[in-house]
């Protein structure tokens, strides 16, 4: 498949190493490359795009980091096997948009979704007092029905519009709090370790033996409030994180 122009095809609003990262990730989500199978030289796609090397060789980069692809030093780049979801340790985004990023369908089925008082604990995280509340969700994430993921999430009821009800929360949470002038992520305190606890899976859908990897953050947004405390046990083989290292 020949590739459009530069222009005709990434547009103009974005840098460009990052239009041509999505266009990229595009092809490789509609499996134009099959796992495996090596993706255009540098050279191919500097001819047809119409960019630089230094733009390419980001874009790759950038989907290198996202697990997308492998790059072989003096082979070229090769599209990675997506059957367990990837993304970049520093990526701050919904586990939803990475699992649709990856070319699959996500779902996500509740255990509560619930307005509730603070804790102690959640006062002094949020700066809110014990007459306030806070929405308390768990829940499991799925890529094309199948279970990557279990989150306990804790947000301040002041993020949310006067009318909400914890019914109206049916997907991502940052696409809900996108699309009703709620704050934007910017950054988050994260920790990160390997855990085995087996009544993190409260569905009892996994076995005795299952390995999680917990993600133990905290949201802040661009008036650096804290606004969402999560916790995030990801499945062990099912959803996977990468961190590209450099010496600059």
């Amino acid at each position: 498949m020949k590739a459009q122009t530069g222009t005709d095809r990434l547009g103009s609003r974005t840098a460009l190493p990052v239009r041509l990262a999505d266009d990229l990730r595009g092809r490789l989500a509609a499996q134009e490359w099959s796992p495996g199978e090596q993706l255009p030289t540098e050279a191919d796609l500097v001819d047809s795009y119409g960019v630089s090397r230094a733009t390419v060789r980001q874009a790759l980069k950038t989907l290198e980091e996202r697990g997308l692809i492998t790059t072989k030093r003096g082979l070229g780049s090769f599209a990675a096997d997506v059957g367990t979801i990837h993304a970049g340790m520093q990526e701050l985004k919904s586990i939803s948009a990475t699992i649709a990023e990856m070319g699959h369908r996500p779902g996500m089925r509740y255990h509560h979704r619930l307005l509730r008082p603070p804790t102690a604990q959640e006062q002094d995280m949020f700066g809110i007092g014990p007459d306030e509340q806070v929405l308390d969700i768990q829940r499991k994430i799925m890529a094309d029905d199948i279970v990557v993921a279990y989150s306990y999430d804790v947000l301040p009821r002041w993020v949310f519009p006067a009318d909400f009800k914890p019914k109206d929360l049916t997907g991502s949470v940052f696409g809900f709090l996108a699309d009703n002038n709620g704050p934007t992520p910017i950054r988050a305190l994260a920790n990160v370790k390997a855990v085995s606890d087996l009544s993190v899976a409260w569905d009892g859908a996994l076995a005795q033996d299952e390995l999680f990897l917990l993600l133990d953050q905290l949201h802040y947004d661009e008036q650096n409030r804290p606004f969402m405390y999560t916790r995030s046990y990801f499945i062990e083989g099912r959803f996977a994180f990468t961190v590209m290292r450099t010496t600059r």
